[in-house]
C-alpha cells in the first residue's frame, strides 16, 4: 500500500515537474538578455489577469505599462512568447518610422490556409506582399475618393436621423430587431446597436455598392454577418488566446476565427458583385472597383521597360481586403461613436458647444452638409480626437523584428528576427506625464493652441508610421458625419440605464461595455 502510494506521489511529482518545465521553458529569455522584465507565471506568462477576466484588455495594457514605469522598454511574456513592450515615445518613433525596415511586419497569428480571409488581409500581410497591396488600396483613400464617397455616407447619416425622428414622432412605430425603448418623448437607445447598423450601411454602399438600410430592415444578412464576425467574445476569445499561445497548434487542430459560412458569404458577395459589374459595365469609385482593377493586372517576370513587375492577386487575396475593410469599419467606427455619444451625454456643456458649431456651419451653407464643412468644424475634430485618446478602439498595436536590431539606450538590447514588440497605446494615452488629468474628458487638449504641445509618439489612435491605419481619414469622416446628423436634430441625455461610471468589459477583446451603451435621445427644439 505504501509502495503504491509512493509510486503515485512520485508519478505526480514527475508530471508536475514536466508540466512546469513545459510551462516555463521560455521564461528565462529576458533574464539571459539582461532586460528588465515582469515576472511570469507558468503557461500564462503575464496574461493571467486578462485571460481570467480580472482586467479588461484596456486596463491590462495600462497595468503592464505602469508596472514598467521608469524603463524605456521592458520584457513580458504573452503566455510562452517573450515580447518587448516599448514605453518611450522616441523609441516608438524609431521602431515605427525611422527604422521601419527592421519592423516591417505585424505579428500575424492567422494561417492563410486555415483563416485565409484574415491571414491575407492588409493588416496581416508581410514584406513585399504588404507593400504591393498597400499601394493597390491607397488610391481608395485619397481626398478625391473621400469626396466621392462623402455623398454616399451622408445618405446613411440622413437615414439615421430620419429613423430616429420617426421613432420619436410615432410612438406606435414598431422597432423590432433594434434595441430601443421609450420613456415619454425620450427614446432610450442602445447606441452600439444603432451605430453598428449605420456603419454596416456605410460599408455596404461605399465598399460593396449595395443598399441595406439596416434600421428599417434590422435582420438583413449583411448586418447579421457583420455582428457575428466582429464579436471576439466567448469561444472566439479562447481561440484567439490559442492563436497567441501557439499558432502552429491551432493550425494543426484546424481551429479558426471565421466560420465556413462567413467565409463563403464574403467570397460570394465579392465575386458576384465583381461579375455583375463586369457583365453590365457598372462603375462605382469604391473598393470593389479597385480590387477589380488589381485583378486585371498580370505578372511580367522581367517587368516592362524596366518597371517593377505587378503582383498577381488570387480571389482570396482580393476578398480578404474587403473583409479587412468590413472589420475595421463595422466595429471600430461604431465603437468610436458610442464612446463619443456617451461623453457628450455626460458633458452637456460640450454637447451644447458642439451643436452650436454645427448649427452655425450648416447655416452658412444653407443647411447643406458638405465635405469641406465637416472637415472645417474644429470643435467637432477636438471632440472626436479626445474620444479617441480616452477610448482608442485598438488599445495596443504591435510589430515584429525582421532583421537584427539593437535598441541603443541604457541598457542597450539586441533584438533577433522574430522578436515581438508591443506598443501600449492605451497606456500612453492615459499617462499623466503626457496628458495631465488623463481620465478627464477635455477636448481643449486638441485645440489649435494646445495640440502642437502633444508629444509625438504619445497619441496613436490609428497607429504610427507606414503601417498606420490606411482608412483613418475614412473612419474620421464617417464618424463626424454621423455625429453631425445626430446632434443637429437631437439631444443626447443620460437615462437610468446609462452606465455611470463606464466600465470596459472584461470579456473578450472588444472595446465595449457590459450591458450596452444606453442613452436617451430627444428631438431638439426648433
Amino acid at each position: 500500500m505504501l509502495d503504491s502510494l509512493s509510486e503515485w506521489i512520485l508519478a505526480a511529482g514527475i508530471v508536475t515537474l514536466i508540466a512546469y518545465v513545459i510551462g516555463t521553458w521560455t521564461h528565462n529569455h529576458f533574464y539571459k538578455m539582461n532586460v528588465y522584465h515582469l515576472k511570469p507565471i507558468p503557461f500564462f506568462g503575464n496574461m493571467a489577469p486578462v485571460v481570467l477576466g480580472r482586467l479588461s484588455f484596456a486596463d491590462f495594457i495600462n497595468d503592464l505599462y505602469k508596472r514598467l514605469e521608469g524603463h524605456k522598454y521592458g520584457g513580458l511574456y504573452e503566455f510562452l512568447n517573450p515580447v518587448i513592450m516599448i514605453r518611450d515615445p522616441e523609441l516608438i518613433k524609431l521602431v515605427t518610422i525611422k527604422d521601419f525596415e527592421f519592423f516591417l511586419d505585424h505579428r500575424n497569428p492567422f494561417s492563410e490556409e486555415i483563416d485565409p480571409l484574415l491571414g491575407k488581409g492588409l493588416f496581416n500581410l508581410k514584406g513585399q506582399k504588404w507593400k504591393d497591396m498597400r499601394s493597390t488600396l491607397s488610391p481608395a483613400f485619397t481626398s478625391s475618393k473621400m469626396k466621392t464617397m462623402f455623398t454616399l455616407i451622408t445618405e446613411c447619416g440622413e437615414q439615421l436621423g430620419d429613423f430616429l425622428k420617426t421613432c420619436i414622432k410615432d410612438k406606435n412605430m414598431p422597432v423590432e430587431g433594434c434595441k430601443i425603448e421609450r420613456e415619454g418623448d425620450v427614446l432610450v437607445v442602445e447606441m452600439k446597436d444603432l451605430f453598428t447598423r449605420y456603419t454596416n450601411d456605410v460599408i455596404a454602399t461605399s465598399a460593396f455598392g449595395i443598399g441595406c438600410d439596416s434600421l428599417k430592415k434590422p435582420k438583413n444578412e449583411f448586418y447579421e454577418m457583420g455582428r457575428d464576425v466582429t464579436n471576439f467574445g466567448g469561444l472566439r476569445s479562447l481561440i484567439f488566446f490559442g492563436l497567441m499561445l501557439s499558432p502552429k497548434l491551432m493550425k494543426l487542430l484546424n481551429l479558426k476565427l471565421m466560420s465556413n459560412y462567413a467565409v463563403n458569404f464574403f467570397r460570394s458577395l465579392v465575386h458576384d458583385t465583381m461579375a455583375t459589374r463586369e457583365a453590365k459595365d457598372i462603375y462605382r469609385p469604391d473598393m470593389i472597383h479597385l480590387l477589380m482593377q488589381a485583378k486585371k493586372e498580370t505578372v511580367h517576370p522581367n517587368g516592362i521597360e524596366g518597371k517593377t513587375p505587378k503582383p498577381k492577386w488570387d480571389a482570396d487575396d482580393l476578398t480578404a481586403q474587403a473583409v479587412n475593410f468590413f472589420f475595421a469599419g463595422f466595429d471600430a467606427v461604431s465603437t468610436l461613436l458610442c464612446f463619443a455619444s456617451h461623453l457628450l451625454a455626460t458633458h452637456p456643456d460640450v454637447q451644447s458647444r458642439l451643436q452650436k458649431e454645427i448649427d452655425e456651419t450648416l447655416e452658412k451653407d444653407g443647411g447643406k452638409l458638405t465635405y469641406e464643412a465637416v472637415h472645417g468644424m474644429k470643435y467637432l475634430d477636438m471632440v472626436v480626437s479626445e474620444t479617441l485618446r480616452l477610448y482608442p478602439p485598438a488599445v495596443a498595436t504591435d510589430r515584429k523584428c525582421i532583421k537584427t536590431y539593437t535598441i541603443k539606450c541604457d541598457p542597450s538590447c539586441t533584438l533577433k528576427p522574430g522578436q515581438g514588440i508591443w506598443i501600449p497605446v492605451y497606456g500612453l494615452h492615459h499617462d499623466p506625464k503626457y496628458f495631465p488629468n488623463p481620465e478627464k474628458f477635455d477636448p481643449e487638449r486638441f485645440s489649435d493652441e494646445n495640440k502642437d504641445s502633444i508629444k509625438q509618439g504619445t497619441y496613436l489612435p490609428f497607429g504610427s508610421g507606414p503601417r498606420n491605419c490606411i482608412g483613418n481619414r475614412f473612419t474620421l469622416m464617417e464618424a463626424k458625419i454621423a455625429l453631425v446628423h445626430l446632434l443637429t436634430r437631437f439631444n443626447l441625455k443620460v437615462v437610468s440605464k446609462t452606465p455611470i461610471p463606464i466600465q470596459i468589459t472584461r470579456r473578450g477583446f472588444n472595446m465595449t461595455v457590459d450591458g450596452g451603451f444606453w442613452l436617451g435621445i430627444e428631438q431638439r427644439a426648433t
